[in-house]
């Protein structure tokens, strides 16, 4: 979905004051009275740790270690929310269900029950407190007010989401939008994308050991909290410091890059030195993107998109960026 066209509203996002409907997110409600043991023994983070006014990250992971899709998670009352992509829900819920077996636990997705929008620039404050909503002080801080949740979300500006009821989110879209330039999920990933936050879809679920994705520098794991799927793992290449792979944020002169699209260097060798984890289109040309690569590539300045024999293509590569 867009308003108008890609690059101009990628130029918007990183200039000027956007509101975007984030429609591409969909949540899983997990309540009953053992949800937070439940999720404890599923994610990589310390479920017991989350807060009643922060999101914590997590990922779900196979019991290879490979991340099958990451959450944001947020209390509900007696119950916790977990945010992801609406392209993952459904095979993410259906696995969590087979894990359920008689524990107390209820999934239920909220499919468009969830209803969120952005909102990111110079002006973001501005207009959520002059709509009297409240402004939490940090990353991923989260406050409410009359049925409105406004989390504050990791940007290379202010950046917020507005959760409400349809018909009051509508409404605040309206009174927003008379200041704030509408613009399509592509920018608004733009910006996910520049500030460092992996997303998986559905190409790449299974593909990345959960470092590979900088989810430890995110704070999306813990060392400490003990077994969940894949956790072995995870912890080896923890203590051991073994691991190869990273992701890095690139900007790629050209070129196309879905999700999963192979990386390959300049030199045309056929084995793929990376993996494009998610991409968006940049103002100024071309992809920003975040890709898992080889360590021993990270200071690169050409690569082949998808192909070893495919065309060579200038590429900025943001050491250990994201």
């Amino acid at each position: 979905m867009a308003f108008g066209p890609i690059h101009e509203e990628a130029a918007a996002a990183l200039t000027a004051t956007v509101i975007s409907p984030l429609a591409h997110l969909g949540a899983i409600r997990v309540g009953g009275a053992e949800a937070e043991s439940f999720l404890q023994n599923q994610l990589s983070n310390d479920v017991r740790e989350l807060s009643a006014a922060r999101v914590q990250l997590a990922s779900y992971n196979s019991a290879k270690g490979r991340v099958l899709d990451l959450f944001a998670l947020r209390r509900e009352g007696d119950a916790i929310l977990l945010e992801t992509r609406r392209d993952t829900l459904p095979a993410t819920l259906k696995r969590l269900r087979m894990f359920v077996l008689r524990s107390k636990v209820m999934l239920e997705d909220l499919g468009d029950g969830y209803c969120v929008f952005g909102l990111a620039g110079a002006e973001a404050e501005t207009l959520l407190a002059q709509a009297n909503l409240p402004l939490p002080a940090q990353d991923w801080d989260w406050l409410s007010a009359d049925d409105i949740i406004v989390l504050r979300r990791p940007g290379i500006a202010a950046r917020y989401s507005v959760q409400a009821p349809a018909e009051r989110l509508k409404a605040l879209w309206k009174r927003f939008s008379t200041r704030a330039r509408p613009v399509g999920s592509a920018a608004w990933e733009l910006l996910d994308v520049l500030t460092g936050l992996p997303a998986i879809h559905p190409q790449t679920a299974d593909h990345f050991v959960a470092q590979m994705l900088n989810l430890d520098r995110l704070g999306a794991i813990s060392f400490t909290k003990g077994c969940y799927p894949g956790q072995e793992i995870v912890a080896r290449m923890h203590y051991l410091g073994n691991l190869k792979r990273r992701m890095f944020l690139c900007r790629v002169e050209g070129g196309e890059a879905a999700p999963g699209t192979p990386v390959h260097a300049a030199d045309g060798d056929a084995q793929a030195i990376g993996e494009v984890v998610t991409s968006a289109p940049h103002p100024d040309g071309g992809l920003a993107l975040l890709a898992v690569l080889q360590l021993s590539h990270a200071t690169d300045t050409q690569i082949r998109l998808g192909t070893a024999d495919g065309a060579v293509l200038p590429v900025k590569i943001t050491p250990e960026a994201a």
